[in-house]
């Protein structure tokens, strides 16, 4: 018997990694919400310099996606759609506050505190757990499909 190497191909690989990355940031809410978005609070949102670099890490994801070739096709129509997506969030990140310091930053600091205080801890988990769910479709999409 022969054995095959496949090799992957970017489609895969940014499924994948996507994948990967939304479990690992959305899972924890599954196990214990409010600390978890204690610490989004924390260690994300508490100074411009550390919501700049969230727009510098979505700017690399976005560059990414736009500039890779994934072919035709449906996966590669909604990973660049999603690149262009992640594109404007980066440029939210890391323009609106030069222009408005603070602004978006403790908008969003107002959607967790609204969250963490309003928000019955079962739907958060829920969606944690779809988040978790969404992961695992991504990293089956990224090995067996594409």
């Amino acid at each position: 018997m022969r054995f095959v190497r496949q090799t992957m191909d970017s489609p895969s690989i940014i499924c994948i990694a996507v994948g990967f990355l939304n479990i690992v940031v959305r899972g924890p809410l599954i196990f214990s919400p409010r600390a978890t978005l204690r610490f989004y609070d924390r260690w994300l949102l508490s100074t411009n310099a550390r919501f700049r670099v969230i727009g510098v890490v979505c700017t690399i994801l976005a560059m990414a996606l736009l500039f890779s070739d994934f072919g035709e096709g449906v996966l590669a129509g909604l990973l660049h759609t999603f690149g262009w997506f992640v594109a404007t969030v980066a440029l939210l990140f890391l323009v609106l506050p030069l222009v408005l310091p603070n602004v978006l930053r403790d908008f969003i600091q107002t959607i967790f505190i609204y969250i963490e205080k309003s928000v019955d801890e079962r739907i958060v988990r829920i969606v944690g757990f779809l988040h978790v769910l969404f992961g695992l479709a991504l990293i089956y999409v990224g090995v067996y499909v594409v």
